[in-house]
Order: structure tokens, then sequence, then C-alpha cells
């Protein structure tokens, strides 16, 4: 498996998966890079929520390729030709922090819900 196809792969588990921060006014939480795609296609006719969203993910973008880039460079290291293995060792990893809960406020209610949940729920207007 080369370098870019590992890289590649973790990228799309970070983007999936791990949680980032995401507020905007009196609504926000923690929520993975696709849960914030989701808002700013739902919303593209507001465009503070666009921008906002999308500002979010240029930044978010930029942090989880270099991230891919050093968890790559890493598994290429230290798993040598044992790479495929390790790569989808990550991966579960991964998808397990999609299992842990997630905060997530909206006017003052609280809510938990896992990665998992948040992607088929319509919470995500």
């Amino acid at each position: 498996m080369g370098h870019t196809r590992v890289r590649g792969v973790v990228f799309l588990g970070l983007v999936a998966f791990l949680p980032l921060l995401y507020y905007l006014a009196v609504v926000g939480g923690v929520l993975p890079f696709g849960a914030i795609l989701l808002i700013a296609i739902r919303n593209i006719g507001n465009a503070s929520i666009l921008w906002f969203s999308l500002i979010h993910l240029t930044i978010y973008g930029v942090a989880l390729y270099w991230l891919a880039e050093l968890i790559t460079r890493l598994l290429i290291r230290v798993a040598g030709a044992h790479v495929l293995p390790a790569t989808v060792t990550v991966l579960l990893l991964l998808a397990s922090i999609g299992l842990l809960p997630m905060f997530g406020a909206a006017h003052g209610q609280i809510r938990w819900m896992n990665a998992y949940a948040l992607y088929a729920s319509d919470t995500l207007r």
C-alpha cells in the first residue's frame, strides 16, 4: 500500500470520526469534520452559517491533512512491510472514537450522541 493511499485512508478516517470544536453564537459543540460539511451544505442559503462553516472546514481540513501525513509517516516507519494491518488498526481506533458521546449544545440544551447517531439523525440542518 503506497504512501498516498495510506494518507488518503487515514485522512478519510479522521474526517469521518475525529471530534472537532464548532461553535456559532449559542449553538455548537464537538462535531466531526463530516458533520460540519453537512451543516455547510444544508445551510447553503444562509451566508453567515455557510461562511462560518467554510472557515472551519478550511482550517480543520489543513490540520487534518497534516495530521494524516504525520500518522502515515509514523505507520510506514514503524510497520514497515506491514502497513496494511497497521492502517486497518488505525482506522478501527478512529471508528471507535466515533462511538464516544460528543457534546452538543443548542440554546441551553445539552445533547450527547455519538458520530454514528449524529450522521443518521436530522439534527445537522
